[in-house]
């Protein structure tokens, strides 16, 4: 079985195959919004006796690093048929597509939303940005934020190109947001009725040039009481009055009794407005996975903290291009990264280099899991404070 790519035509297939690996159907509606971002060049498959058994395909994004952004092949659709798995399939699709990366030169990162935790680390994928999910009890939270802000509540479509420069500001200042050209509002506003599971139809809430909420309420009542839901898609915003404003506007909603809000980033500030931090609640998960493909390509690319020199020992067996010793030199304005021959400071995996690429899992915390070695006294520390972000680094779509 060769891994080959598909034809537009065969998209339905190719969903279906897909679809039976997640237990889920794709609806005609799905399947053509889909056309129009899938890349049929990009896909991947492998066949059984002419089937379609076994999957995977690749978006071609934009990825924001500190200091910048870069092309990023954003994985997707992987998956094998129940009755093939355990033979490989997978490794055979993941080795090729980032033989294929490789070799186009387009993208130096590839990065992807892991439905198995476990299955991505043997292919140098880390886990490099976490999510958390927010659930604040509305008759706890108070006060609530309070704004002289406007908001105007649009239905998702008509708010397109008022929500578009709102993310094109904060997608610069935020590592790990991806961005969204052609298509890819149509897909972030999809709201098919089945999956709305009791909620109404999705709204969005525009405060001017600083902030927007996408979300959906639930309505419900118990014993005559209101007990709605406000469920957030995503807040992203501007500035620290945006913030406010879209916040304030989610919690003052009548008839609802608590907000949810499942890929808020880390570093949310709603406990921080609020006289009662305890109001939310929050459970922390990993969210998107990075991988470097061009390893010296990728580490020049972005800015770091202070400046630091490091010779990095880097062990890759599915990319072996990337393995060896690299001289990584940070001066403050420009990074370099080549190959060196001088003795290394640090040991690590290329998975360790994707968990800390976006500054959000510090080398030190790896160390401390044996994942990291230090082979230089200081060089761990130094390394630490470069590979750092000042932000947590966030991505609000899982694509």
């Amino acid at each position: 079985m060769e891994p080959r790519p598909i034809t537009l035509d065969e998209l339905p297939a190719f969903l279906a195959a897909v679809g039976t690996a997640f237990h889920h159907t794709a609806t005609p509606e799905e399947t053509e919004l889909l056309r129009r971002v899938i890349e049929p060049e990009r896909t991947l498959v492998l066949r059984d006796r002419g089937r379609i058994v076994a999957a995977a395909a690749i978006f071609s994004r934009r990825l924001t690093v500190p200091g910048g952004e870069v092309p990023v092949a954003a994985v997707t659709q992987v998956g094998v048929l129940p009755t093939h798995r355990r033979r490989g399939m997978m490794t055979v699709l993941m080795r090729r597509q980032l033989g294929d990366v490789h070799d186009a030169g387009r993208e130096p990162v590839a990065a992807l939303w892991a439905s198995e935790a476990a299955i991505y680390g043997r292919f140098g994928y880390g886990y490099a940005t976490e999510c958390a999910e927010l659930e604040v009890d509305r008759g706890e939270a108070r006060p609530a934020p309070v704004t002289d802000a406007a908001v105007e509540l649009l239905p998702p479509a008509d708010a397109i190109d008022a929500m578009r420069p709102i993310h094109a500001v904060a997608r610069r200042e935020r590592a790990g947001m991806l961005d969204r050209d052609g298509a890819w509002w149509d897909v972030r506003i999809d709201d098919p009725e089945p999956e709305r599971v009791g909620a109404q139809p999705l709204r969005a809430a525009v405060v001017a040039d600083e902030a927007y909420a996408l979300f959906a309420v639930a309505p419900r009542f118990e014993h005559g009481r209101a007990v709605g839901e406000v469920r957030v898609r995503e807040i992203v915003a501007a500035t620290p009055r945006g913030t406010a404003a879209a916040w304030a506007f989610l919690l003052g909603l009548d008839l609802t009794r608590r907000v949810v809000y499942e890929l808020a980033p880390t570093d949310e500030p709603l406990p921080h407005m609020l006289a009662d931090a305890r109001a939310v609640r929050r459970r922390v998960g990993d969210a998107l996975w990075v991988r470097l493909v061009d390893l010296p390509r990728a580490l020049a690319a972005r800015t770091y903290g202070p400046p630091f020199e490091v010779v990095l020992d880097v062990a890759d067996e599915a990319c072996p291009w990337n393995a060896g010793r690299w001289a990584l030199r940070w001066d403050g304005t420009a990074a370099t990264c080549a190959r060196t021959s001088l003795p290394a400071g640090l040991a690590l995996g290329a998975a360790d280099l994707g968990a800390c690429y976006l500054g959000g899992t510090r080398l030190e915390v790896l160390a401390h899991a044996g994942r990291v070695t230090e082979l230089r006294p200081g060089a761990l520390t130094a390394a630490g404070r470069g590979f750092g972000g000042d932000r947590a680094p966030w991505c609000p779509e899982i694509f």
